[in-house]
């Protein structure tokens, strides 16, 4: 029961983190005025600095997007499998 509701969450915690991920990539507001200047005004060393200190956290971003919703269907659907073999074996004794 209780395993069988943690899988439940751990899928619905990786769509919503994968969703949250998305809005803050799309949102990120310092990377992509940091991105505008530079193309701007190529080779300008405080626009790249600016560039370089925003793409940290745009990277971030950018990787829990693409990761949250799998990492939550794997660990989800581990713990549903689980849940399934112990009830499966608590019927069997």
């Amino acid at each position: 029961m209780y395993l069988r509701t943690f899988g439940g969450v751990l899928v619905a915690l990786g769509l919503v983190a994968s969703v949250s991920c998305w809005s803050g990539l799309l949102g990120d507001e310092s990377y992509y005025k940091a991105l505008r200047a530079l193309e701007k005004y190529p080779g300008n060393i405080l626009y790249t600095t600016e560039l370089r200190m925003a793409e940290p956290r745009h990277m971030l971003l950018g990787a829990g997007t693409a990761m949250g919703l799998p990492m939550g269907l794997v660990f989800g659907s581990l713990c549903l499998g689980l849940a399934e073999l112990l009830a499966g074996r608590g019927r069997e004794a």
